[in-house]
C-alpha cells in the first residue's frame, strides 16, 4: 500500500529527471520530490525493508540528483565554445609570459651552442669525442626510425605531456620550471654543438624543426605558465593571494588541456613524419605550419576569443551572472 500509494509521485520524479531541460517551475518540482522521496526511502528502510523497492528507489533518486546537481549538459556547442575560445583566451592570457620565456630559452639555447662549439675542451668534457661522433654518425638519426611509428608518437607524447605538466602544477614554486626550461635549453645547444662541429648541421636541422618548433613551443608555454602561476600568488593585485592563485589556477588546466592537444600534434609529427622518408623540405614545412598555427591561435583566435567575452578563469554560468562593483 505505502508504495503503491507514492508510485505516481516515483514515476514524476523519474519523469522530471530525464528531462534534458527544466523550467523554474520543474526544476522546483524535482528538488520537492527528491525530497520526498528520500523520507520514503528512509521510511522503507526503517519500516518494511523490501530489498528489491529500496533498490529501486535508491536508483531513481541517484539519478535525481545527479540531475540536480549537475544542472549543465555536455553539448556539442559547449565542446566547440571550449576548444575555440576559452583554450585561444587562457593561451592569450599568458602570451607576453611566453613570448619572453621563449626567447629566454632560445637565447640559453644558442649562447651555449656556440660556447660549447667554439670551446672544444668544454664540449668533449660534456660529451666524450667517441660518444660525439657516434651521436653524430648514427644516434642522432636513429633515434627517430628506431622504434614503430604509432608506439614512438605516443612514447614521445606521454612524455612531453608530463614534463609539460610538471612545469605547470610545480609552478607555484617559482623554481623548478625555471630550472627545467634551463636544462632542456642546454641540452638542445649542447645536441647542436656536437652536430655542428661533427658536420652533421642538416641532419641536427632536419629532424629537428619538423617536430621541435611545436614541441619547443609547448614547453615554453608550460613552464610561462608555472611561473606565471607564482608570481599570481606572489603579486596578486587587488585580489586576495587565493582568488588570485584560484583564478590563474583555473587558467592553468585549460592551458593543460591546450597543451596536451599541442604535444599530441607534435608527437605526431615526430612518429610519422620526421623520420619518414619524405623530402626534408617538406618536413620542415609541416613543422613550420603546426607552429605556426599553434601561435595564431595564441594571438589571432585569443585575441578574438577574449573580445568576444570569453574567460578561462570562470565559467559560463559565473561570467553570466558577475555584477559589476566599483573600486
Amino acid at each position: 500500500m505505502f508504495a503503491a500509494a507514492r508510485r505516481p509521485q516515483w514515476r514524476r520524479l523519474a519523469d522530471l529527471s530525464a528531462l534534458r531541460r527544466l523550467t523554474g517551475r520543474e526544476a522546483d518540482e524535482l528538488v520537492h520530490l527528491y525530497r520526498q522521496g528520500a523520507t520514503h526511502l528512509s521510511l522503507l528502510r526503517s519500516n518494511a525493508p523490501e530489498p528489491a523497492l529500496v533498490s529501486e528507489l535508491s536508483v531513481l533518486l541517484v539519478r535525481a540528483r545527479a540531475r540536480i546537481a549537475s544542472p549543465h549538459d555536455l553539448t556539442w556547442s559547449t565542446a566547440a565554445r571550449f576548444l575555440t575560445h576559452t583554450i585561444p583566451a587562457a593561451l592569450y592570457r599568458v602570451r607576453w609570459w611566453s613570448v619572453v620565456v621563449s626567447v629566454a630559452c632560445l637565447l640559453v639555447a644558442v649562447v651555449a651552442g656556440v660556447w660549447t662549439a667554439t670551446h672544444p675542451d668544454v664540449l668533449n668534457a660534456l660529451v666524450p669525442p667517441a660518444h660525439q661522433r657516434q651521436i653524430a654518425e648514427e644516434a642522432f638519426a636513429s633515434y627517430y626510425s628506431e622504434y614503430p611509428s604509432g608506439s614512438f608518437a605516443a612514447l614521445v607524447w606521454t612524455n612531453n605531456a608530463f614534463v609539460a605538466a610538471l612545469c605547470i602544477a610545480t609552478g607555484i614554486t617559482g623554481l623548478y620550471p625555471a630550472q627545467v626550461l634551463f636544462e632542456n635549453s642546454l641540452n638542445i645547444g649542447v645536441m647542436g654543438a656536437v652536430m655542428h662541429v661533427h658536420g652533421a648541421d642538416w641532419v641536427f636541422w632536419s629532424l629537428i624543426l619538423p617536430h621541435g618548433l611545436l614541441e619547443l613551443s609547448c614547453v615554453f608555454v608550460a613552464g610561462a605558465a608555472g611561473m606565471r602561476l607564482f608570481w599570481s600568488w606572489l603579486v596578486p593585485g587587488h585580489r586576495t593571494r587565493g582568488q588570485s592563485l584560484a583564478d590563474e589556477g583555473r587558467t592553468t588546466i585549460v592551458i593543460v588541456i591546450a597543451l596536451t592537444i599541442g604535444l599530441g600534434v607534435s608527437g605526431l609529427i615526430e612518429g610519422f613524419v620526421t623520420g619518414s622518408a619524405l623530402n626534408p623540405w617538406l618536413k620542415i614545412g609541416i613543422g613550420v605550419l603546426a607552429c605556426a598555427a599553434f601561435w595564431l591561435v595564441t594571438f589571432v583566435a585569443g585575441r578574438r576569443a577574449v573580445d568576444d567575452g570569453a574567460d578561462p578563469t570562470m565559467s559560463a554560468e559565473e561570467a553570466r551572472s558577475r555584477v559589476a562593483v566599483a573600486g
